[in-house]
């Protein structure tokens, strides 16, 4: 037999097209079927006339016909628009509507604005819009999920499970899996497995084989769209979900705010250190969703003149592109992206990464509007990720899967062989020779509960959280308080009860020392009557001599007995859970000194009335009609009616004018409500003044960008990095007290610190700051700074034997910038010579014990990166001064007084 000729197969094809062009169309088919008599059946001649011949059947009506050459031509070149447009249009007037809408969303993955695939979709949305109930519950929001598993399908199978914790969403799950001939199997049963059919999940499965992960994986991506699901939730099988998450707040961030780009569900506010190495990225500037304080929004911007977003690192973190761990991202952007990767070689997660985020960089360059975007965090943690190595191989992997399910299902075997429609035998064999597989790996990946209450300062957290806080001490509390009080007769109360309320700590393992300042109000008198009845609160009176706070703590330290000292202002109050995160951390990294955390200010002001007469009802209310003060731009009093009522030891205004809702009363007349809670019904006399006390909502979080210690001890140079009523202290690593007699007591605790001696920072709020007109850091801001100013000069002069005065400490602190191009060249060469001190002996150093290994090893190039941006942050500030500067000798008229740090 005569092989196919492909010349003369050419001529019939040409034939056939001249007989379509005269719209000869049963014509012109004959000559394609001739043509393809005469040629290879793969070869791309024969593909040509079979997508032809389908145009011809398509003219005559013939659908069936259409569908049969359009798949041959779609199984050798499955991207052929020509073929998925014609068998889309096919299948639609055979009245294949399911199989119509298939193509038309791999149509739109190849061209999101194909008219006649739109219009296959849009009338499908009208038939089941014509469907809806309108007295029906709305359903929940529809999210797709894509998770993708390489040989692991023990992490697989956890992390399945863990996906009951996303509520409030229909979850549609994509499984891609490729596995070894050892973990075939174990996907297969996986598959069918009955414990993995959640409620409002559906899991679909697809074995991914080599070079077809991005066929599938932008094929699954188009038919979103399609199928009107607006959400892509991406997963990895090494992150497991340890505590619910309100999906609905997730998708609506992206339905409100047009200018965000993705929710990570692996970060929250609380993560610093990433395990990947070269990188350490301090968590970014924070907002509070406006619709959803759960959530929390940053934003990211392009540098086009550095092209930042190539620049990036591709490690996990916050200056991650686009991630693939767990990232809910609007269908149609990754849709808009797999549509312009077609027809590129992507072999692997690692490739598609890589496009991503070119992909990401060409876009921000080509769409102004798109220049800075944002992405969005929960702010409680969500999930962990654990390192597939400490599983073992992927067989010792696949093994302790088939231990965990032979432990639950071997009283069942065959109810386990009918669920998954194997044959007794073959279950058998796949359990067989299954040993001991339990580990402590294996509990913490399988029951990711437990870290619901454990607090994570890293993505990636050890196999064996410690739950509780160290043991009590016998002969001495664990904790002491050391609250410096000095004229705060109306805010102490507040102060001493937020540390009653420390959730998380057992009844008598804290005391409370508080070092009464020779108060000139009855801070003294509230204070006595408030600790008649608490034993473990002790006051230290000053004997009339005042200390200032840097005098109070130092003799307060000295009366402390805990194992740990918390410091707290006398008008600030604790979180709830500050004590608890702090222990917790010092238990994780026993190398740590000083533990602080960030903080939320609210204002409080005192208001005045008179009262012109009084009825005190039966149930114990108190209503009054008053005269209230003159305040603000009022031109004349206001007659009031007011109700006070008793809670607790407070009384408060329950109802009346908007300004006085919730006010605490403080005085009437001269009796303090403080020293006398039970008098103020009898001294509420008419004609009696009254003082309230009002306050307003916490406003956003605010502290020091600075967590990691090393960054801490060299940021202290330029900036307040630890706020002292934040701080808890590890007592063992201090041989006296800490704090200096300064107005910057703070400060001064920072630049003192031994080598050996580390604080940290958490980014949580740990204390509620009080705003007031007593404000000592407003009353006596001058001399703070000018006691931060002498502390930073002393550090230099004692660490580096830095030749610099004050006006230099000056120029560095809060990035002031030098007064003179000399000076600004002068501060440059000091901080050259402090950046190779501390790579010295921090982030290289010879010897490395704990602490290098905590907190350094595997970032020592991002910790050297972090610090050298200070140091070009002062440099770029010195250049931009240097060129509108004028010089101002060193005797300038205004000279600060001389000192001999410390005093």
């Amino acid at each position: 037999m005569a092989g196919p000729d492909a010349t003369q197969a050419e001529e019939l094809k040409r034939q056939g097209t001249a007989a379509y062009a005269q719209q000869d169309w049963a014509a012109a088919a004959e000559h394609y079927t001739a043509a393809l008599e005469c040629c290879p059946s793969d070869s791309e001649l024969a593909v040509t006339c079979l997508n032809n011949r389908a145009a011809c059947f398509a003219q005559l009506k013939q659908h069936e016909l259409v569908v049969r050459d359009t798949s041959e031509v779609l199984k050798q070149q499955p991207a052929n628009i020509k073929a998925l447009l014609r068998r889309m249009v096919a299948q639609d007037a055979a009245g294949r509507a399911s199989e119509a809408l298939q193509d038309a969303s791999d149509v739109l993955t190849l061209e999101p604005k194909n008219h006649h695939a739109l219009q296959v979709v849009a009338r499908k949305r009208q038939s089941l819009n014509k469907k809806v109930d309108l007295g029906a519950v709305a359903p929940e929001a529809s999210v797709a999920a894509f998770l993708f598993t390489e040989d692991r399908p023990l992490q697989c199978y956890a992390c399945l499970k863990s996906l009951k914790h996303l509520r409030n969403a229909r979850l549609n799950v994509t499984v891609f899996w490729a596995a070894e001939r050892s973990c075939i199997h174990s996907y297969q049963l996986l598959e069918a497995l009955p414990e993995l059919r959640l409620p409002n999940v559906e899991v679909a499965w697809q074995e991914v084989k080599k070079g077809q992960l991005f066929e599938k994986f932008s094929r699954s991506v188009g038919r979103l769209s399609v199928e009107g699901i607006r959400s892509l939730l991406i997963l990895s099988d090494t992150a497991v979900f340890h505590t619910d998450a309100d999906m609905s707040a997730a998708t609506a961030v992206l339905s409100d705010r047009n200018d965000t780009f993705a929710v990570r569900l692996d970060l929250n506010p609380r993560v610093e250190f990433f395990p990947k190495s070269q990188l350490c990225a301090s968590a970014p500037h924070l907002k509070p969703f406006a619709n959803d304080g759960r959530l929390l929004l940053w934003t990211r911007s392009f540098d086009a003149s550095k092209m930042a977003y190539e620049a990036v690192p591709r490690e996990s973190g916050w200056d991650e592109i686009l991630d693939w761990t767990a990232t809910l991202v609007r269908a149609a952007q990754i849709s808009h992206f797999f549509s312009a990767l077609q027809g590129q070689d992507v072999q692997s997660l690692q490739q598609m990464d890589d496009k991503a985020a070119d992909w990401l960089s060409r876009r921000q360059r080509m769409k102004r509007s798109e220049v800075s975007h944002r992405s969005a965090c929960f702010l409680e943690p969500l999930l962990v990720t654990l390192d597939p190595k400490v599983f073992g191989s992927t067989i010792e992997a696949d093994a302790l899967l088939r231990w965990t399910l032979y432990d639950s299902w071997k009283d069942r075997l065959p109810r386990l062989a009918e669920k998954l429609r194997w044959s007794e035998a073959e279950v058998m064999d796949y359990f067989k020779g299954v040993g001991e597989g339990s580990t402590e790996a294996l509990q913490c990946l399988l029951d990711p509960s437990r870290y619901k209450d454990y607090y994570l300062d890293t993505v990636q957290v050890g196999l064996a959280p410690t739950t509780g806080l160290p043991q009590q001490l016998r002969d001495a509390p664990l904790v002491s308080w050391l609250v410096p009080a000095r004229n705060c007769e109306f805010f102490i109360l507040d102060c001493l009860r937020s540390i009653e309320k420390q959730v998380g700590l057992s009844p008598g393992c804290f005391e409370v020392v508080v070092v009464e300042d020779a108060s000139e109000d009855r801070t003294d008198a509230v204070l006595h009557r408030f600790a008649k009845t608490r034993p473990y609160v002790r006051i230290i009176e000053s004997d009339g001599v005042q200390q200032g706070v840097g005098g109070s703590l130092q003799v307060g330290w000295s009366h402390c007995r805990g194992s740990y000292i918390a410091r707290l202002d006398a008008d600030d109050e604790a979180e709830p859970e500050r004590l608890l995160k702090q222990l917790r951390f010092f238990e994780q990294h026993p190398e740590v000194s000083i533990v602080g955390g960030r903080t939320s200010f609210f204002f409080s002001e005192q208001r005045k009335f008179s009262v012109e007469k009084i009825s005190q009802k039966e149930d114990g209310r108190v209503v009054a009609a008053v005269w209230r003060e003159f305040h603000g731009q009022q031109t004349s009093r206001a007659r009031e009616q007011i109700c006070l009522v008793q809670r607790g030891e407070d009384v408060v205004v329950a109802d009346g004018p908007a300004e006085y809702s919730n006010c605490r009363l403080l005085l009437v007349g001269e009796e303090s409500i403080a020293v006398n809670p039970d008098r103020w019904q009898q001294a509420l006399l008419p004609f009696a003044e009254v003082l309230l006390l009002r306050s307003d909502p916490c406003e956003p979080a605010s502290g020091s960008r600075w967590q990691h210690p090393s960054l801490l001890r060299v940021a202290s140079i330029f900036e307040d990095v630890l706020i002292g009523t934040t701080a808890c202290f590890r007592r063992s690593h201090f041989q006296e007290c800490p704090f200096s007699r300064e107005e910057a007591e703070n400060h001064w605790l920072m630049v003192n610190l031994e080598p050996n001696q580390h604080a940290a920072n958490l980014t949580d709020v740990l204390v509620r700051t009080r705003r007031h007109e007593g404000n000592r850091a407003v009353r006596d801001e001058a001399g703070i700074h000018e006691s931060k100013c002498a502390a930073v000069q002393h550090y230099l002069k004692k660490t580096f034997n830095a030749h610099i005065d004050m006006h230099d400490a000056a120029a560095l602190l809060n990035f002031r910038g030098p007064r003179t191009p000399e000076q600004g060249d002068k501060l440059l060469q000091i901080l050259e010579n402090v950046e190779r001190s501390f790579f010295g002996n921090y982030i290289r150093p010879s010897e490395k014990g704990d602490f290098f290994n905590d907190f350094v090893a595997g970032r020592e190039v991002a910790l050297e990166r972090a610090i050298i941006s200070m140091r070009l942050r002062f440099r770029a500030l010195h250049q931009e001064l240097a060129q509108v500067i004028t010089n101002v000798p060193d005797n300038s008229p205004r000279q600060h007084r001389s000192r001999t740090p410390p005093r």
